[in-house]
C-alpha cells in the first residue's frame, strides 16, 4: 500500500506529539511492508531522499516549528496524487493540502486541542478565537473521509465544536520498549539529588498551553506540606526565559530544576528517576508523554481534562484534580504515602500496553483497508483532487489566520534579537 503521511511540520528529532506519531506510523507501517512517504513544508533536509520525506516551500510561523503555504511543488502534486491512501496530521496545511491533490481516500487524526493553541497563540480573546474555530474545524475536516480522535473526549471536543465528519476513536500509540525496560536508567543523583527527595517530572513545551506556571505554583503549595519534593523539567519551548525568571524570583532554585532537552530515546533514561509525572495542561488530546510516564511505571498527578481523563484513572493510576488550582492536593496525595505511590504506578505500568503502537497501527491499517474497498471518495460532492488552486473561500480563511498568528510571531523575533527585551 502507498501511504501518502501529511504533516505542517516534520523534523524527527522533535520531542513534539503529532511529529512523534508520524515517525511511529512511518517506521511501523513500513515494517508491514507499505510504502510511505512524508508531505510537509520547509526548508529540504539532508536525509530527506532517504527517508521520503517531500518538502515544499513555506513560510515559517515563528519559533514554532510550522510553516504556511499555499502549494505544493509540482513533484509533490504528482506523488501525492498517487497514493494509496492519504493519512493528515495538521487541521490546517495538511488536510486542504491532501483534498486539492490526492485522488484516494484521506484520513485526519486530530492531534490538538486547535481551540486552546489560538487563544494562547493568538492576540484573540478566547471567545473570538473559539468563534473562529466553529468555522475551522467542520469546514476542514468535511474534506477528509474520516477523522480519527485519539480519544473520547477528544471526539467530543470535536462535536462541540461542530465537527459533522464520521469519526472513530483510535488511541495514541507509542514504543513501549524504551520505558518498560530504559537502557541507561538514570538515578536521583543525575538530577544532583539525595535519594531520599521526592521527585516530580514533566516532560513536554515549556510554553503557554502547557500551563507550566500553574505547575510551578501548585508545586509551591504541595512542598509546604512535602519539604522533600522536588521538580524538574524536561523540554524547552517559548515560555522558557519567563519560567527561569519566575524561578529565580519565587527562589526555588534548589527544588526546580530545568534539564532542556534530552534526546528523545533517553526520556525513558530520565523518568527512570522519578517517582511521579506531573502536569497542569488542560489541552492535551490523549498525551504521549503521559502514557510514556504510565509505561515507566509512574504514577500522574495531572489536571483532569480530555484526553488526561481517558487515559489516567484517578484514585487507580494517579490522581486528577478538577482545576489547576487543586494540582496540588494531587501531589499531596499521591506523594504523601510512597507505598501507595509505586502500587499506582505499577497499575500505570499495566495499563500503558493498550498503548502499544503495534495495537494503534493495526487498528489504522484496518480503517485503510475498510477505505480502499468502499471508496467513500469517489462519492463526495466535493471530490479531492479537483482543485487546481485556492478559491476565494480558501484563501481568505488562510490568509486571515495567517494574519492572525504573524503578530505574535513578530514579537518573538523583536523579542530575541540582541538589544532587546
Amino acid at each position: 500500500m502507498r501511504i501518502g503521511m501529511v504533516s505542517a511540520t516534520y523534523d524527527a528529532a522533535v520531542i513534539n506529539g503529532a511529529v512523534r506519531m508520524v515517525t511511529l506510523y512511518k517506521t511501523y507501517l513500513e515494517e508491514l511492508g507499505h510504502e510511505v512517504t512524508i508531505f510537509t513544508l520547509g526548508e529540504a533536509s539532508e536525509t530527506d531522499e532517504a527517508t521520503r520525506v517531500i518538502r515544499s516551500p513555506g513560510l515559517r510561523l515563528g519559533h514554532y516549528g510550522y510553516y504556511l503555504g499555499m502549494s505544493y511543488t509540482r513533484e509533490a502534486q504528482a506523488l501525492l496524487a498517487g497514493m494509496d491512501i492519504v493519512h493528515c496530521h495538521h487541521l490546517l496545511m495538511s488536510v486542504e493540502m491532501a483534498h486539492r491533490y490526492a485522488r484516494c481516500p484521506i484520513i485526519y487524526t486530530n492531534h490538538t486541542r486547535y481551540d486552546l493553541y489560538t487563544g494562547a497563540y493568538t492576540p484573540l480573546p478566547q471567545p473570538a478565537a473559539d468563534a473562529i474555530m466553529r468555522q475551522v474545524w467542520p469546514e476542514f475536516t468535511d474534506l477528509a473521509d474520516v477523522v480519527i480522535a485519539p480519544s473520547e473526549g477528544m471526539r467530543q471536543v470535536m462535536v462541540d465544536f461542530g465537527v459533522r465528519a464520521r469519526t472513530v476513536i483510535i488511541e495514541n500509540g507509542i514504543d513501549l520498549e524504551p520505558f518498560l525496560h530504559p537502557r541507561q536508567p538514570r538515578t536521583k543523583a543525575d538530577f544532583g539529588l539525595p535519594e531520599t527527595a521526592r521527585l516530580l517530572l514533566y516532560v513536554g513545551r515549556l510554553a503557554a498551553e502547557k500551563d507550566v506556571v500553574a505547575l510551578i505554583r501548585q508545586f509551591v503549595v504541595a512542598r509546604g506540606l512535602l519539604p522533600e519534593l522536588q521538580l524538574a523539567l524536561i523540554g524547552q519551548g517559548p515560555q522558557e526565559a519567563e519560567l527561569k525568571r519566575l524561578v529565580a524570583e519565587q527562589q526555588l532554585g534548589d527544588c526546580v530544576h530545568f534539564r532542556g532537552v534530552v534526546a528523545y530515546d533517553e526520556v525513558g533514561d530520565w523518568l527512570a528517576a522519578a517517582d511521579a509525572f506531573v502536569t497542569a495542561s488542560t489541552s492535551e488530546v490523549h498525551p504521549l508523554t503521559v502514557i510514556e510516564a504510565m509505561a515507566a511505571g509512574k504514577p500522574i498527578a495531572a489536571v483532569r481534562s480530555p484526553g488526561i481523563a481517558d487515559t489516567v484513572e484517578s484514585g487507580v493510576t494517579g490522581y486528577l484534580a478538577d482545576t489547576p488550582d487543586g494540582l496540588d492536593a494531587a501531589i499531596v496525595a499521591l506523594l504523601a504515602d510512597p507505598a501507595r505511590a509505586r502500587a499506582m504506578g505499577e497499575a500505570a505500568r499495566a495499563v500503558s500496553l493498550r498503548f502499544d503502537i503495534r495495537r494503534t497501527v493495526a487498528r489504522t491499517v484496518e480503517l485503510y483497508e475498510e477505505l480502499l474497498a468502499e471508496r467513500p471518495d469517489l462519492s463526495r460532492d466535493q471530490e479531492h483532487g479537483r482543485w487546481s488552486r485556492r478559491t476565494e473561500k480558501w484563501g481568505a480563511l488562510l490568509d486571515q489566520l495567517a494574519d492572525i498568528i504573524r503578530p505574535a510571531d513578530e514579537a518573538d523575533a523583536a523579542r530575541d534579537r540582541p538589544g532587546t527585551r
